[in-house]
């Protein structure tokens, strides 16, 4: 179990990366609401971004993780 956690932590990290040269704001809002503990409405929030937009961001970016995730 350690290993696969260890290997799905660096998939995402690199499909975060991936993701910041598309949309940047996506990818922060990500890492602060995956790894900063914030909810979606703190992370777009600190943002600057509406409730909607941020649930928004958040809706697109899941998608465009989990369609790069399964490219791999």
């Amino acid at each position: 179990p350690g290993q696969q956690e260890a290997e799905r932590v660096l998939a995402l990290d690199e499909a975060l990366s991936r993701l910041a040269t598309t949309d940047p704001q996506a990818a922060e809002l990500v890492q602060l609401h995956t790894f900063g503990g914030l909810s979606v409405e703190e992370a777009g929030k600190q943002l600057g971004l509406s409730r909607a937009a941020a649930y928004r961001q958040w809706a697109f970016a899941r998608a465009w993780l989990r369609c790069d995730l399964d490219e791999k």
